[in-house]
């Protein structure tokens, strides 16, 4: 199962920086109400989650200042082959190492393979999917998840029902 190695959102909502780097297992968010726990779930579900549009407002950039870009990177770990594919995506592998936290640009031995997906949302609101590669920008290359993977990616939320699923 893949899992996620860090977490990196800018701009979004109240965070306006923030660096994680989720423990194996299960994680844990505690602290009180709006102090950012949905939002980071939020963050993690816009960035890897299958979903093809995403409509956000001005509200959803930090102190409504939408000169600032929301950036959501998000890096996986323990990739299923197809995604450690040269043929498909060896521009956009990278590598994590797990006893710093530190996501070097290319794979390397001793390094686990990665990748980050990035989504970015500037002034005219339209969200932006990408894989995060110094050296696929240095060639001018960008590209997104294909469909198929990122169905395989999406994370499952519990705890929270659509309004039209709520009990009444």
């Amino acid at each position: 199962m893949t899992l996620i190695r860090a977490i990196e959102i800018e701009n979004f909502r109240s965070v306006k920086a923030l660096k994680w780097l989720p423990r194996e297992g299960i994680n844990c968010l505690i602290g009180p109400g709006d102090s950012g726990k949905s939002t980071l779930l939020d963050a993690i579900d816009y960035c890897i989650g299958a979903r093809r549009s995403l409509q956000l407002t001005d509200s959803d950039f930090t102190a409504v200042d939408i000169e600032k870009p929301v950036r959501i990177c998000v890096t996986l770990g323990v990739l299923p082959d197809a995604l450690k594919s040269i043929e498909s995506y060896g521009q956009y592998l990278r590598g994590f190492n797990a006893a710093t936290g530190e996501i070097a640009p290319e794979p390397e031995a001793g390094l686990e393979t990665v990748q980050t997906v990035q989504l970015l949302v500037e002034s005219d609101l339209e969200p932006q999917w990408s894989l995060v590669s110094q050296r696929a920008a240095a060639q001018g290359l960008s590209r997104s998840l294909n469909w198929a993977d990122r169905v395989k990616l999406s994370p499952t939320r519990l705890g929270r029902l659509l309004p039209s699923l709520a009990p009444s």
